[in-house]
């Protein structure tokens, strides 16, 4: 599975209700318009099961998928990047 960052959210509610439907297991909430998801896809496909491309019920945002990381955030935020990452190789 590959990480996506979805941010630049419109509307926060919508998209906890769009991701928590899409990605009940595969998701971290870093604030309220931006998020972690993994999945399988592309960057397109992700926008598509959280009804962001049109008619973009669950608002706009901006998904990308992640190579590489660095920086400075919580231990769970960490924890989480490296199991997702993890499993994608295994």
């Amino acid at each position: 599975m590959t990480i996506f960052v979805v941010f630049k959210v419109a509307d926060p509610a919508k998209m906890q209700a769009a991701v928590l439907s899409a990605f009940p297991n595969d998701h971290l909430r870093l604030q309220d318009n931006e998020w972690l998801v993994s999945g399988v896809g592309t960057a397109k496909e992700i926008s598509d099961k959280l009804n962001i491309s049109p008619p973009n019920g669950s608002g706009s945002a901006i998904v990308f998928s992640m190579a590489n990381y660095y920086g400075r955030a919580t231990t769970e935020t960490w924890d989480w990047i490296k199991a997702k990452a993890e499993s994608a190789v295994g």
